[in-house]
């Protein structure tokens, strides 16, 4: 893994094992020398439409080969990938294309396909991997999108990494259903396997029993992804009849990663899963999920620092960090104001607290608490509790406005059985049965079909919020 590029990766896989499958999506399979060959026909038809270092080609595809080939086609011409995942819409995709002055659009897997021209394979001009070659959009949970810029030498870091970490091959077979677009479907489903010279699985749709097949019959190794998907696998009820004997590897980041979901996966999926801890800004930071790390530590906290990663609590609880794969800084200048510390440690607005043995547990947003009678509450801390409870599918605590207390404690419940609803007093009685101290007990409950969320996994709050008050 010495490729100072991605697409230099590929070359060189190419080169070596151009028969040995790269890619698999829904309706074909890529050898490593299909794939290099689609890739600089694609580079050079991007060429053609007067694409060049620098020129951001912002793409909106599904999981696909094409969505792959794109992003390697970008990389050897040293422009800037800038996928969009598929959920966003009009507004979202108007934003984006606008701040990152696109020079082409591509939507459809056949625009793709058109841009390839066959003939001569050109001389790919030479890439700086330090420049930016990446441009990826976060969730935009509470506002606008953040236009986050990353090259091939911060993500080769991640990458590697991970690589070391996991004690990967290229005997991997990854099964991704997160969208290629968001930063943990690029890293899993088309970056680290390529690095690795390993084999892609991508599945242009979530559904657990067309994940658990694809492992099945691909003989899939690694899955990494938001909690969803793992809470798919787990719960699916003909789990049983599946043989996912392959399956080595499932760690779940992204997104809250209730404990109770790290325990039952070990126990049903016999994988080895832990929670991780990162961002678009810093992929990441930390994981629990690697070797020789105990049940309880997987479970419980978010990790130990990997590669050259390195962590610390500000003394108002805020999670700061610093490492190789930390991103270029924002598409919009003006966000980088306030980002980083004076000393250079990215400040990732989340609260948490290290052990003495420097495990970093996250215990919640700083805007994502409840300030009752001027005491700070932690939605992340009930969220977890309530998890647990048997009527309780799913779970998100907001904080909404009280005219005695400032604000107070809102749990928005998916039940489990539509049939048999928990109820505020029963929830509480469980909470103070966990141990939680009276002055944290949720004051409201709100029943939901579902919560809405964002493309990486995480509960839009704001719109959970807006649904819940009354207009003006």
């Amino acid at each position: 893994m010495t490729a100072a590029t991605f697409s230099h990766a590929l070359a060189q896989h190419a080169a070596r094992q151009p028969t040995k499958t790269a890619v698999i999506d829904a309706e074909r399979r890529l050898t490593y020398g299909e794939v290099d060959l689609a890739v600089d026909e694609l580079a050079a038809g991007l060429r053609s439409q007067g694409m060049g270092p620098g020129d951001a080609v912002t793409s909106q595809l599904p999981n696909c080969a094409e969505s792959l080939l794109l992003c390697f086609a970008v990389d050897r011409l040293g422009a800037v990938h800038n996928p969009i995942v598929p959920v966003y819409r009009d507004r979202e995709v108007s934003f984006i294309r606008h701040q990152a002055a696109s020079a082409v659009f591509l939507e459809r897997a056949e625009d793709v396909r058109a841009l390839q021209e066959a003939g001569a394979r050109p001389q790919p001009p030479k890439v700086d991997p330090r420049q930016p070659h990446y441009l990826l959009y976060t969730s935009g949970s509470t506002a606008d999108p953040k236009g986050v810029l990353h090259s091939d030498h911060t993500l080769l870091a991640e990458c590697r990494a991970q690589a070391q970490f996991h004690e990967m091959t290229d005997a991997e077979v990854f099964v991704m259903p997160s969208p290629v677009a968001h930063i943990s479907g690029l890293l899993y489903g088309v970056l680290l396997p390529v690095l690795l010279g390993a084999t892609s699985v991508l599945m242009p749709d979530w559904e657990p029993g067309r994940f658990l097949e694809l492992v099945e019959s691909e003989k899939g190794t690694f899955c990494g992804g938001a909690t969803p998907f793992l809470q798919g696998a787990v719960e699916h009820p003909d789990l049983e009849r599946f043989d996912v004997s392959s399956l080595r590897m499932f760690p779940c980041g992204g997104a809250d990663v209730p404990p109770e979901l790290i325990r039952t996966a070990t126990e049903r999926l016999d994988v080895r899963t832990g929670r991780g801890y990162g961002s678009t800004e810093f992929p990441s930071i930390t994981s629990s999920a690697g070797l020789g790390e105990s049940l309880e530590k997987r479970a419980e906290t978010d990790g130990r620092p990997i590669g050259d990663n390195q962590v610390r609590v500000s003394d108002d609880g805020e999670i700061e960090a610093r490492g190789p794969e930390l991103f270029l800084g924002y598409r919009d200048v003006e966000l980088d104001t306030g980002s980083l510390t004076h000393d250079g440690w990215f400040r990732t607005g989340d609260l948490g607290v290290l052990d003495d043995q420097g495990y970093l547990t996250v215990t919640g947003r700083l805007k994502d608490i409840v300030v009752r009678s001027g005491e700070k509450v932690s939605a992340r801390e009930i969220e977890d509790l309530l998890h647990e409870h048997p009527k309780v599918r799913a779970v998100a605590v907001i904080a909404m406005p009280d005219e005695r207390t400032g604000e107070r404690a809102c749990a928005c419940v998916a039940a489990r059985d539509p049939a048999s609803l928990p109820t505020l007093e029963e929830l509480g009685e469980f909470l103070l049965g966990r141990g939680l101290s009276k002055r944290k007990l949720p004051e409201q409950l709100e029943i939901v079909t579902e919560l809405p969320m964002t493309a990486s996994g995480k509960v839009k709050k704001h719109e959970l919020k807006a649904a819940i008050e009354p207009g003006p």
